[in-house]
């Protein structure tokens, strides 16, 4: 089961998180309306948790409302954290779709309301599983007696066309479930040492076997062939939808910690503000730029560059505007070079821009046309300028890319004195 929880504070999201992860209910997080919604859309989710005030004047009951427009989510249990006074009554909250009212900051009484919802409410697992079986009648009554479930089956009667099938969407699979005795090539327990041997991914995928022999020495082998649990024929229907669940539940825990830890290095080497690599991306990049231009053997240019009187804007005209400055600043770089091309905000207002495969002549003309689209453009209702030091050189066994960007930096120093809003090329042998 997965809640999720719409708050600005940090604080109180991890106060939050942590309440309902000590009722075994797994998280996700939004900090806005609009953020919620996006997350709504990207994850299958069995409860909201929202605070009252959210950003732009939007409110959690508004988020509720919106809500209970989407089908999959008109019956969804809905926490509003508020606190009652004149701004919001409890009919207003009921009446939008809320089903539960909690007094901010009374965190004892969110919890039991908690409890309350898990012990009324049945968890259902979204799931799609391979199922290999080549007895229909046994397929049938599997797939039966696993329909009050939210799951679907794609069926094969052969392991082999199974295998391939798996080859080319395995990502679609939630689970495999699979026969020990099957027709042909590959039997159950050569199917499942086949989807091992893949790619180590492929052990995170839960696998069920299923035989009509109970015997330990079979048992022991495909617990070391990879299966990961093993019932035996006749089974007992809630056996089946407890090993099923156990086994799906245990894979949706760990793709979210595999989602968690991908957020976790998205914040730790983006921009939050420019939407752009950091500089600890950009270090962590280096020694994969060298061995890639070493290896093909062609020229690459450096485009370093800043805002011109940049500080004379935060000073006349306030940091929030040139927040906004750099914030678009970043999302033209963003589109405006290669998606091989790699770009970072090396600090401040200065950035960074490797180009792969460019000559002399192109660098300088990728530079001067990305430097008149800065200087016909507005930003927030300012007129902005760059300086450009652009560089252009092959990278050998004894070059240092530090130093690179050093010779980069030094041509944006001479185009800042000849004038600015102008670009300063240099070329290495």
């Amino acid at each position: 089961m997965k809640v999720l929880i719409v708050e600005r504070s940090r604080l109180q999201q991890t106060v939050l998180a942590r309440i309902f992860t000590g009722e075994g209910i797994v998280v996700s997080l939004a900090n806005s309306f609009e953020h919620a919604l996006e997350r709504l859309d990207e994850e299958d989710i069995d409860i909201i948790c929202t605070c009252y005030q959210l950003d732009n004047n939007k409110t959690g009951i508004q988020l509720t409302e919106q809500i209970r427009h989407i089908s999959k989510y008109e019956d969804i249990p809905i926490i509003l954290m508020a606190s009652l006074n004149k701004g919001l009554t409890t009919e207003q909250a009921y009446n939008s779709g809320v089903t539960e009212i909690c007094t901010r900051y009374t965190f004892e009484d969110l919890s039991e309301k908690i409890r309350s919802l898990l012990s009324r409410r049945v968890c259902t697992i979204s799931a799609n599983i391979l199922y290999v079986e080549d007895s229909k009648t046994a397929a049938v009554l599997t797939m039966r007696d696993l329909k009050e479930t939210n799951i679907t089956f794609d069926h094969y009667i052969s392991a082999d066309d199974a295998f391939e099938a798996y080859k080319l969407n395995h990502k679609n699979y939630d689970m495999v479930i699979t026969d020990v005795v099957i027709e042909g090539k590959l039997d159950g327990l050569g199917f499942v040492r086949a989807i091992r041997e893949l790619t180590p991914e492929n052990y995170k995928m839960p696998i069920l076997a299923v035989s009509g022999f109970d015997d330990t020495s079979r048992r022991v082998e495909l617990l070391r062939s990879g299966a990961n649990d093993y019932i035996v024929k006749p089974y007992v229907k809630e056996e089946l939808l407890v090993r099923v669940k156990n086994l799906i539940t245990t894979k949706h825990l760990f793709d979210q910690v595999a989602i968690q830890q991908e957020q976790l290095f998205q914040q730790a080497t983006k921009d939050h503000l420019t939407g752009l690599h950091n500089r600890h991306a950009l270090e962590s990049f280096l020694p994969k730029l060298r061995s890639a231009a070493i290896r093909h053997q062609k020229p690459i240019g450096v485009l370093f560059f800043d805002i011109d009187h940049f500080k004379a804007v935060n000073d006349v005209h306030g940091h929030i505007i040139g927040d906004n400055v750099l914030e678009q600043m970043g999302k033209m770089i963003a589109t405006s070079f290669r998606g091989e091309d790699f770009s970072a905000r090396y600090g401040g207002e200065e950035f960074i821009v490797i180009l792969f495969n460019t000559t002399h002549e192109q660098t300088i003309l990728i530079a001067e046309k990305f430097r008149k689209k800065i200087a016909s453009t507005k930003f927030s209702d300012l007129d902005i300028t760059i300086s450009i030091g652009a560089l252009t050189t092959k990278v050998t066994t004894e070059t240092n890319v530090n130093s690179l960007f050093n010779k980069a930096d030094e041509a944006l120093y001479q185009a800042k004195e000849n004038g600015r809003n102008q670009t300063c090329a240099v070329e290495l042998s």
